[in-house]
């Protein structure tokens, strides 16, 4: 277990972007079989949005059962019920409403994209002072501590690691201080993960889309992992496009999806904005799928 007092939120600390290196010599992820293709992998999970991790795992042939999904924008709920086999009593419309002590034992694999919104360039830069940023990320671990995941990932924009931002009236850097908030959690529920980040780029597992997100994954048992190495990239954006080679235009809606990993298959029920929207607030599902492969995601199923 990494010790997280040692993480210094100084501003004069080195800015830490990963503390787990990438796979450069090891099998590729894109070559791996998983061991246990039998085994049903139930995942809840978190600022569901249109669904990322559920589609990759259906997209790689996994078996899964979904536990629970939560996500407070109604366009996006819509969506994903088109999508996925869910229910009204396993949707949650606000994660702050959502119990998961009844969910001990019971998730395997939980995933939440948290709100960028606050570490974004393209936002404010209130990080841990916008409601978005501090509350919404410990009602994210709170929901870990709960239900007690084997694996969990979380998700945000790479500029996490370099934010800096005032907290409790001191200058500091913002991701060291929620490593350091997400331990003492853990701590107080006598959870020890080992956790694992790294800045991973969309265009280095197979879409033509320069996308920089920071993953951090938590494992409940001690686990040697490295993230997944890149791969060639086969297609070029016109491959994803409805258009003639340098007709220039914005992109529809459905290029949106297309190039966040999604099939064409996949089903638009709200308008084409909303249906943008999603896309811009998704996470790359081939990406998903680098991670599911790298860490054998069918090892922690039933």
């Amino acid at each position: 277990m990494i010790d997280m007092e040692k993480y210094s939120t100084s501003l004069n600390a080195p800015i830490m972007s990963s503390n787990t290196e990438i796979d450069w010599y090891g099998q590729s992820w894109i070559d791996r079989s998983f061991s246990h293709p039998e085994k049903t992998v139930r995942i809840g999970t978190a600022f569901s949005g249109i669904g990322s991790p559920e589609m990759a795992l259906q997209e790689l042939g996994v078996k899964h059962k979904i536990v629970f999904a939560c996500d407070i924008d109604k366009p996006a709920k819509k969506t994903y019920f088109a999508n996925y086999p869910i229910t009204e009593d396993k949707w949650y419309d606000d994660i702050r409403i959502l119990d998961a002590n009844k969910y001990k034992g019971k998730v395997d694999l939980f995933v939440g994209g948290v709100c960028c919104q606050p570490w974004s360039v393209a936002g404010k830069l209130e990080g841990w002072n916008d409601e978005r940023g501090g509350d919404l990320f410990k009602e994210f671990v709170r929901v870990i501590c709960e239900c007690q995941p084997k694996v969990w990932i979380f998700e945000n924009v790479d500029n996490i690691v370099r934010h800096e931002g005032s907290i409790n009236g001191e200058e500091m850097r913002s991701w060291p201080f929620l490593l350091n908030q997400m331990n003492d959690m853990f701590k107080e529920a006598g959870l020890n993960y080992n956790l694992h980040w790294n800045i991973l780029n969309a265009k280095d597992y197979g879409v033509p889309q320069h996308r920089k997100r920071l993953f951090c994954i938590g494992f409940l048992k001690k686990t040697d992992f490295l993230f997944p190495a890149p791969i060639k990239l086969e297609k070029n954006l016109w491959d994803y496009l409805d258009v003639e080679k340098d007709e220039l235009r914005t992109f529809t809606a459905r290029e949106r999806i297309r190039l966040m990993g999604f099939p064409d298959s996949f089903k638009q029920v709200v308008t084409d904005n909303q249906f943008s929207h999603q896309a811009g607030n998704s996470i790359v599902v081939q990406v998903m799928e680098a991670l599911y492969k790298q860490m054998d995601i069918t090892k922690y199923g039933i």
